[in-house]
């Protein structure tokens, strides 16, 4: 029996690593969207960390009003649906005053979907007291066309649109440094950055957090 190498079967070889490169590829689109989806819960506090995850003591340990960093002001063309008529331009900066719950996601991200429904019931439950709720879209995976099909199939009336200028796309996501999706930004009245939070919330979880802003 002869012994392979690469003077016997040259183009053997090349096959070989071929296909080694193709397996180390794939293995890290893998993890760029294991990356960009995630179901893990972690949150933060303005600058301060939260010790504590997914406890009432980690919501109520933020850092003073005056500590939090300033939300970086955005613009986004929304999407129609049924309080928001598509097309529309708004800027955070419409809303000082309000509270403001910020909510990054895309359509094929399974976390984010799962939690659309129960953001719509909160919103519904606090427009009349003045809670404004925006969802920013990632576009790459998704496309414009998807988000508004998506809007519509879902259901959802608070105010989405897609991380898109004329110039550029994906500049609200770079600002808000946000690394997983979904992830949900609480903004208060003084348009400060109260915390944030990576990976889906329930309506407990998010009426819990939304006390730190609306009080």
């Amino acid at each position: 029996m002869s012994i392979l190498n690469e003077h016997a079967a040259p183009g053997l070889w090349r096959r070989i690593i071929g296909q080694r490169n193709l397996i180390v590829g794939a293995a890290a689109a893998m993890l760029f969207l294991a990356a960009a989806c995630s179901s893990v819960d972690t949150e933060a506090s303005g600058a301060q960390a939260s010790a504590a995850e997914g406890s009432a003591a980690a919501a109520a340990a933020s850092a003073s009003n005056e500590d939090r960093e300033l939300a970086t002001d955005f613009e986004l063309v929304l999407y129609g649906n049924a309080d928001h008529s598509q097309g529309d331009v708004v800027h955070l900066s419409d809303f000082a005053g309000d509270p403001v719950v910020l909510n990054f996601w895309f359509p094929s991200c399974p976390p984010c979907v799962a939690e659309m429904p129960d953001f719509e019931t909160a919103y519904q439950d606090l427009k009349d007291e003045g809670v404004k709720f925006f969802g920013v879209q990632l576009l790459g995976l998704d496309s414009v066309e998807d988000g508004q099909e998506f809007v519509d199939k879902l259901g959802v009336s608070y105010m989405l649109g897609p991380d898109q200028t004329a110039d550029t796309s994906g500049e609200i996501i770079r600002e808000y440094a946000v690394i997983g999706f979904p992830t949900t930004v609480f903004i208060d009245r003084d348009q400060r950055i109260a915390r944030s939070w990576t990976g889906a919330l329930n309506l407990e979880k998010l009426e819990e957090l939304l006390e730190e802003i609306v009080n």
